[in-house]
């Protein structure tokens, strides 16, 4: 509703508006057909990308009818100014789709779990921007060859009639001004440049600075708390603390409900010694806190529960893995012990990083075990085996199923066993006999020797080697810095003999990362290739992304004034934004080189297709803005996962737009008049000479 809002008062009529307008419906309904074709759903994703393309399926329409528009105004006919504005515009129109197309196919091609979460945001874009730009050069111009007039605002009375004149008022002199204001630029190049160099240095500064991490935290109404006491620990113990943590969750007012379970199995027997619940907070607007201010207030309360450990996580929809926590650092060694020695120490110094909580690993050498060794020549003198004297201990401690009976419809195991107090404590061996050979019964205790000590419950292997994974969650640190903290300790500590390597959520960050990167860098290169085939040229180009560290500079400098990251949604948006920014300068550029061909000299041409091409920009740079305003301002469950995408396009569209209309021009004059200047030395005589003298 902006964005028709926004494209009626610079037309200022509702039947012109309605024009541009008709691409949006023609856009999402070809986009849900493609989408239910490949047999996509209508998810999150898909909903967002149409979010973010309302205000871009608008922009091909707006450019044209504006062209049209200002044909008309000039005086000419209504069918013949449709021909010629759409025939003016149509390599723009082109061009800036092309690259759009170029951004976004690469996203839906990503690998792991990003590619996955991404492909069919990446195919519903590319899909809305081609159905409008075709809307564009062929529905838009046929409509404005009927239905489109130009009223003159002077002719029109009352309220409307004096906001009408108002805002054309402030149109051109806000025209007038931007050609001064360029013309005054073109006389101070030397500036210009500086405020692109700078813009660039800024950028990097600030990229250095931003907090990265994989996806944000967002407030979904539900979070995860796990309870583990000691290894060793019975089930009526793990309950105890299990229920401490529960009258925490009964005095929290923002919680709802909570589903809480002890030894849980995941795909094996589970541990009595561990808990977790499920816990389901108020709605959003029944409650002041956020999902992380509850959190941290519990985690304050949990700290005087001694004898156990009590942690709590937020999930979302990109975590993978069984293991939950943001931090996951891996190290690797063939020998068990300095392995244990190496987590110990590691896991120290990770409590003396500031915004580290929850630290844990999952290697514990604190199991109780009793290594139970045979005196073989004892037992084979007495006629006895390893084998008997295993099952004996085997049934009448561990127990075994014997038989069962069936009483109603129930049916019921029979289990051979000691009774609890006959087989508590290693004495208790002094009262197991055995028989032997001779048919005579011998203590237990006699054939065996038992020591108590202590191991791990477990060891797990990563990429098929030993390894302990040392886990913790963040409070007011980004992943990016935590995992470059915590590197930078285990090398530190750890000799050399030790591997180290990244699982679940950082693996996945480190991996998105780079994919991202790449697919940053492909863009770049397919946006140049796409520009010099539309342009025949190796320069246009280059001065057309001069506007992708302008939106670049901006869109950090509003993640970094927001106190937000740089994730996998923020750098989607700044990929987006290579595709949106380069549109207003193929429109300055356009249009400068059409004038040029009509034999106007370059400076006079940059000046004239700056004041007729700001409206358009203006159109299309507000009606993206508002079209994506939705997003950045976040409303709805888990829009803090998505706004640092809204922020990043808003953010860079706005610096760009405002930069772009000066800089760019000013650019394409330097590598002009440069050009004109190796023209002139290969065209001179003394060249030519020395031509006909090689």
């Amino acid at each position: 509703l902006l964005v028709v809002v926004i494209i009626f008062v610079f037309l200022q009529s509702a039947r012109t508006t309605l024009i541009p307008a008709i691409a949006m419906p023609v856009a999402i309904v070809s986009t849900f057909g493609v989408v239910y074709f490949l047999g996509f759903t209508i998810n999150n994703l898909t909903l967002m990308a149409l979010t973010l393309i309302v205000g871009v399926v608008v922009d091909d329409a707006i450019i044209v009818l504006e062209n049209i528009y200002r044909h008309m105004e000039n005086g000419t006919e209504r069918l013949q100014a449709a021909f010629a504005a759409t025939s003016e515009i149509a390599f723009a129109v082109i061009s800036t789709t092309l690259t759009l197309v170029a951004v976004f196919v690469p996203i839906a091609f990503l690998s792991g779990v990003v590619g996955r979460f991404f492909y069919e945001f990446g195919i519903s874009v590319t899909i809305a921007v081609t159905a409008s730009s075709f809307v564009a050069l062929t529905l838009t111009p046929m409509l404005c060859s009927r239905f489109l007039a130009v009223r003159s605002t002077s002719a029109r009375s009352g309220v409307f009639g004096r906001l009408a004149r108002s805002f054309d008022g402030y149109v051109t002199a806000l025209s007038a001004a931007y050609e001064k204001l360029l013309d005054r630029a073109l006389g101070h190049r030397g500036l210009m440049v500086a405020v692109l160099a700078v813009s660039l240095v800024a950028s990097i500064l600030l990229f250095a600075r931003v907090g990265k991490e994989f996806v944000p935290t967002d407030d979904r109404g539900y979070f995860i708390a796990r309870i583990k006491t000691p290894e060793g620990s019975t089930l009526a113990y793990q309950d105890r603390y299990q229920l401490m943590v529960e009258k925490l969750l009964d005095d929290t007012p923002e919680i709802r409900s909570y589903f809480s379970v002890l030894a849980i199995s995941r795909g094996g027997p589970g541990k009595v010694n561990s808990g977790v619940m499920f816990v389901r907070m108020q709605p959003r607007g029944e409650r002041k806190a956020s999902v992380a201010e509850v959190i941290a207030r519990l985690r304050r309360q949990a700290t005087e529960i001694t004898g156990a450990d009590v942690h709590f996580f937020v999930s979302n929809a990109l975590h993978s893995g069984s293991r939950s926590k943001p931090l996951q650092f891996v190290i690797q060694h063939r020998d068990l012990d300095l392995l244990a020695h190496g987590s110990e120490r590691l896991a120290h110094a990770a409590e003396g990083i500031a915004g580290l909580s929850d630290i844990d690993t999952d290697l514990e050498l604190n199991k109780p075990q009793l290594n139970v060794a045979i005196a073989r020549d004892r037992a084979g003198s007495l006629g006895i085996s390893a084998a008997e004297i295993a099952d004996a201990l085997r049934v009448l401690l561990g127990g075994e199923e014997t038989t069962h009976y069936t009483r109603g419809n129930e049916r019921h195991e029979v289990i051979v066993q000691l009774a609890p107090d006959d087989r508590f404590s290693p004495r208790d061996l002094d009262n197991i006999y055995i028989r032997t050979r001779s048919d005579r019964l011998v203590q237990m205790a006699g054939l065996v020797e038992v020591s108590e000590t202590v191991g791990p419950s477990a060891v797990s292997h990563y990429d098929r080697r030993r390894s302990v994974v040392l886990e913790a969650n963040l409070e007011g640190l980004d992943l990016g810095h935590a995992i470059e903290r915590i590197k930078a300790a285990a090398e530190g500590i750890l000799p050399a003999t030790f591997t180290t390597a990244l699982a679940g959520e950082s693996r996945e960050f480190r991996r998105g990362s780079k994919g991202l990167s790449f697919t940053f860098m492909f863009a770049l290169v397919a946006i140049y290739l796409v520009l010099a085939g539309q342009f025949e040229s190796f320069v246009h180009p280059f001065t057309i992304m001069l506007a992708l560290p302008l939106a670049m500079f901006g869109a950090l400098v509003g993640l970094n004034l927001l106190g937000m990251t740089l994730n996998v949604y923020s750098f989607i948006g700044i990929i987006m934004l290579m595709g949106l920014v380069t549109k207003n300068s193929i429109l300055l550029i356009d249009y400068t080189n059409i004038l040029r061909r009509r034999g106007i000299e370059t400076r006079a041409a940059i000046l004239e297709a700056g004041r007729t091409r700001l409206r358009p920009i203006l159109m299309t740079a507000i009606s993206t803005i508002f079209g994506i305003l939705p997003i950045a301002l976040g409303a709805g469950a888990g829009a803090e996962g998505r706004r640092p995408l809204g922020v990043a396009v808003v953010a860079g569209m706005t610096a760009s737009t405002l930069l772009t209309l000066v800089v760019v021009p000013v650019v394409y004059s330097m590598f002009d008049q440069a050009g004109r200047r190796i023209r002139l030395r290969r065209n001179s005589p003394a060249a030519g000479a020395a031509g006909e003298s090689t």
